[in-house]
């Protein structure tokens, strides 16, 4: 037990990383603790309290939240468990560079509902990665197709991959996607063994084969037969 030197407060363990840095560090904790009274006057279930991170290129303040386990008072009154650091900023995922060229939508997306599904809205994370998906989709068949650029646009996102894919890696791997990507947005799902982390699976695979692709396309047009 950690004792805080506030009204004989003890606390389980303090954290052992920045939320903002995402860094594992050993936090200087400052004297500005709280005691949250959400029940009544005379009893706080939670406990924040202010730290900074010691590192020389953060150096940010930031909140570690403490929960009272015990649901009435007793012996063990001051004893605070750890639960979670704020702020809990976002880390962008990064991407190929040609991805990023030929829908930069994709990864505008895409990076959003990464950010709602580690806020926890679980519910509707799956619905952006869908539409990611057909970003994607789409934009890479536009940038080789760019004659059917409107009539790409306009298809059915399945009508899409079995007209304008030729790469069998691509196609299976994006079908797939979009049969768990519409499970996200149904009532009712057909895939009951497979989950986002899956759909996620399947979109990385997705990038993956293009990237191949597009790479396969730039060594053939730079290194013609002669």
């Amino acid at each position: 037990m950690i004792n805080i030197g506030r009204n004989g407060i003890q606390i389980d363990q303090e954290p052992n990383s920045c939320p903002v840095c995402n860094h594992l560090v050993s936090p200087n904790r400052t004297e500005i603790f709280k005691e949250i009274n959400t029940e009544n006057s005379n009893w706080s279930r939670y406990l924040e309290g202010l730290y900074e991170c010691p590192s020389l290129k953060c150096g940010h303040l930031f909140l570690a939240h403490f929960e009272r386990k015990s649901k009435s008072k007793g012996a063990r009154d001051g004893y605070f468990t750890y639960t979670h650091s704020t702020p809990n900023l976002f880390k962008t995922v990064e991407f190929d560079e040609r991805i990023a060229t030929i829908s930069p939508s994709f990864v505008e997306i895409f990076n959003q509902s990464t950010n709602a599904e580690q806020a926890g809205l679980s519910e509707v994370c799956g619905m952006g990665y869908r539409k990611a998906l057909e970003f994607l989709i789409k934009d890479y068949c536009v940038s080789s197709q760019t004659d059917d650029a409107e009539k790409i646009r306009k298809m059915m996102l399945m009508q899409c991959i079995n007209q304008y894919i030729t790469d069998i890696n691509v196609k299976e791997c994006a079908t797939r996607a979009v049969w768990l990507g519409n499970d996200e947005t149904h009532y009712q799902r057909k895939w009951k063994d497979k989950d986002i982390g899956d759909l996620k699976l399947l979109i990385n695979l997705v990038i993956h084969w293009v990237v191949s692709s597009l790479m396969t396309q730039e060594y053939m047009q730079s290194m013609q037969r002669t």
